[in-house]
């Protein structure tokens, strides 16, 4: 029988003497403009909607500017600074430069325990279990390329023996989520 994910936080969370544990992670995958981001919203107001705490990594294969030239943060990075966090009424928000490409395992890791799942667009390649978004007129050999599928995000009828929602089926595929054991 799966088990079944549950909030971690309020009177039912473990006590602070239970080890934190890095919260369930799944990974939303496939080519470019096919919905990755769409669907991870709907699904982040569908599980919020159910009182979970839910984290959101986006992985790029490009280095994108998170800061203003002229802002503050901005100035700190120029100065020299590793790590600039900036803290706001109710936000925080911190960036870290690094040599190299930060490892997927490291980035879950600091997100917190108090999390009650994380939802991963990227990493195609990573640990994760997946959903693979499959725009229309993908081949068989396409629904190949990915490690760890559990489920498809499809509009068409498609040849695999692993369940195949539409990308309109939210609540359905949050169940599905929120179902699944390896997560």
């Amino acid at each position: 029988m799966p088990e079944v994910i549950t909030p971690r936080h309020g009177p039912a969370s473990a006590s602070a003497t239970t080890p934190t544990k890095r919260p369930p992670a799944l990974a939303l995958v496939g080519p470019s403009n096919s919905g990755k981001t769409e669907l991870i919203c709907r699904l982040l107001t569908t599980l919020r909607g159910q009182g979970m705490k839910v984290a959101a990594v986006k992985h790029s294969q490009r280095r994108l500017p998170i800061d203003q030239p002229g802002k503050d943060t901005w100035r700190f990075h120029r100065a020299g600074a590793q790590v600039v966090a900036l803290a706001a009424p109710g936000m925080l928000q911190v960036t870290q430069s690094l040599e190299a490409d930060p490892e997927l395992a490291s980035i879950l890791q600091t997100l917190g325990s108090e999390l009650d799942l994380i939802l991963v667009e990227g990493f195609k390649h990573g640990p994760l279990p997946k959903l693979v978004m499959v725009p229309a007129g993908a081949s068989p050999a396409d629904l190949q390329d990915y490690p760890q599928v559990i489920a498809y995000i499809s509009d068409h009828p498609l040849p695999t023996g692993r369940p195949v929602f539409s990308r309109n089926q939210v609540a359905e595929i949050a169940a599905f989520i929120l179902k699944q054991k390896q997560i």
